[in-house]
């Protein structure tokens, strides 16, 4: 009896906590700019409030259930927008169905090619055909993702099982993150763990050491070698703070933007555990020491602390926060001990001259994440957390983190969250009210954290 209650219990733990799937076949115009795939997804949670996300500029063939049956859906008339990608669900003649355990879906998209012009823009969210290579990041939603509407949680972390085509050239290399790039005009890519499947495409070539790889770079092995030393020095900062290891190998794209950028400008983004940076020149990152300069140390810093702080804290009004914000302060803690304090203290000067002539609304009277704008996410909201570290000390402010993330993975951030993970790391409900109250609901707020970071740090 006791065994078969252990087996029923298993049982259901393992559909409780099932890793979605994705499986399929992907073909890829590089020339025209075409996107061509037939997915299957399966382990699926079963969903009333919910919605499928494609990009924009994808156009469905059909959604089939797992007997190979057409579904019905909605979305492919008037519909609506979320982010970069149309809400699509499944219906029946007289209302919207659940989400099934599995589902097929099978599309095509055609995306402009920047081969001798540019975009006025660019950024994670846009599928970059430039004539050399495509970039697609799992912001693209390129691939489905489900939107959990009552969690307000993306579901874009996927098993997979994907083998990806190239049309018309044998000589390009193929990149899905979470798995080794690979040199074939055809190939299949597998992952045991959950990935979001961010897609590089393209004429370049690639260096590895130990399992981790550079991208696109031109940069001899000597230099890559000592470009993943100084990688693994920030994620050893990182990882001893917040007491989590980076375990997986580590990808950095290389990767030229669609829009034209002024000289010396550089911006990346982070589709864990892959790193695409457009404006490094790699062979110029090492200094005659061995060593990435100071700027560059923040710079990796921040966008390595998206290994923690990232995807996972998106949802909810306060999500520019949560991301960004977090990932900047961590940021902090890497050039604090890999560049010593007065670097610290002019990055924490600079941001002080950028916030000092504007206003910005508390962070419990956000109303929608607009308000949280790059200044804020980038500049403002940094400073209140290197306050709550100088207040609480770091250890405590460390825990806290830990705490946020263990809450993150059940639901979305709130304010509340941050209470309960601060009070659990063991700082008083009363020292907690005192913050919140200077801190995050005062009108005067902006002007109070400035007068600590300056009475502080002796700025």
């Amino acid at each position: 009896m006791r065994q078969l209650q252990f087996l029923i219990l298993f049982l259901f733990s393992s559909f409780l906590f099932a890793q979605p799937k994705i499986t399929g076949n992907v073909t890829v115009d590089m020339e025209n700019g075409l996107i061509d795939c037939d997915f299957s997804i399966s382990a699926l949670p079963n969903l009333k409030d919910y919605s499928i996300l494609l990009n924009k500029g994808m156009n469905i063939k059909y959604f089939k259930n797992k007997s190979g049956n057409l579904v019905y859906y909605e979305g492919h008339y008037d519909g609506k927008m979320k982010g970069e990608a149309l809400e699509y669900f499944l219906a029946d003649e007289n209302s919207k169905l659940n989400l099934p355990n599995e589902l097929n879906v099978s599309y095509i998209g055609a995306f402009p090619v920047y081969q001798n012009d540019f975009n006025m823009f660019d950024y994670k969210g846009i599928i970059a055909f430039n004539g050399k290579t495509l970039r697609a990041a799992e912001q693209t939603k390129w691939y489905p993702v489900i939107y959990d509407v009552t969690n307000d949680k993306l579901i874009d972390s996927y098993l997979y099982d994907i083998t990806i085509t190239v049309k018309g050239n044998s000589q390009l290399s193929i990149f899905i993150n979470g798995s080794p790039p690979k040199k074939a005009q055809k190939s299949r890519f597998k992952s045991e763990k959950a990935q979001q499947p961010l897609l590089f495409i393209g004429n370049y070539n690639f260096l590895e050491k130990d399992g981790n790889f550079i991208l696109n770079s031109d940069v001899d092995k000597e230099t890559a070698d000592k470009i993943f030393s100084n990688i693994e020095m920030i994620k050893k900062v990182l990882s001893k703070n917040l007491e989590s290891d980076f375990q997986d190998k580590i990808y950095i794209i290389n990767h030229i933007p669609v829009n034209k950028r002024d000289k010396g400008s550089n911006w990346g983004f982070n589709t864990y555990p892959t790193f695409a940076f457009a404006g490094l020149d790699f062979k110029d990152l090492i200094n005659k020491n061995g060593k990435i300069s100071d700027n560059n140390y923040k710079f990796f810093g921040h966008e390595f602390g998206h290994n923690y702080f990232g995807s996972n804290v998106m949802s909810g009004k306060l999500s520019w926060f949560w991301v960004e914000s977090f990932a900047e302060y961590l940021s902090f803690n890497v050039v604090e001990e890999l560049c010593g304090k007065d670097y610290l203290k002019q990055v924490l000067t600079d941001k002080l001259k950028i916030v000092n002539d504007k206003n910005f609304i508390p962070l419990s009277k956000i109303t929608n994440t607009e308000q949280i704008d790059q200044t804020y996410r980038y500049h403002l909201a940094p400073l209140l957390l290197k306050l709550f570290e100088d207040q609480f000390g770091k250890e405590k402010t460390n825990k806290t983190l830990k705490n946020l993330l263990e809450i993150s993975k059940k639901g979305t951030l709130t304010l509340e969250s941050l209470e309960k993970s601060a009070i659990k790391a063991g700082i008083s409900k009363y020292d907690f009210t005192a913050f919140k109250n200077k801190y995050l609901d005062n009108d005067n707020f902006k002007q109070n954290i400035i007068n600590h970071i300056k009475e502080f740090h002796k700025i």
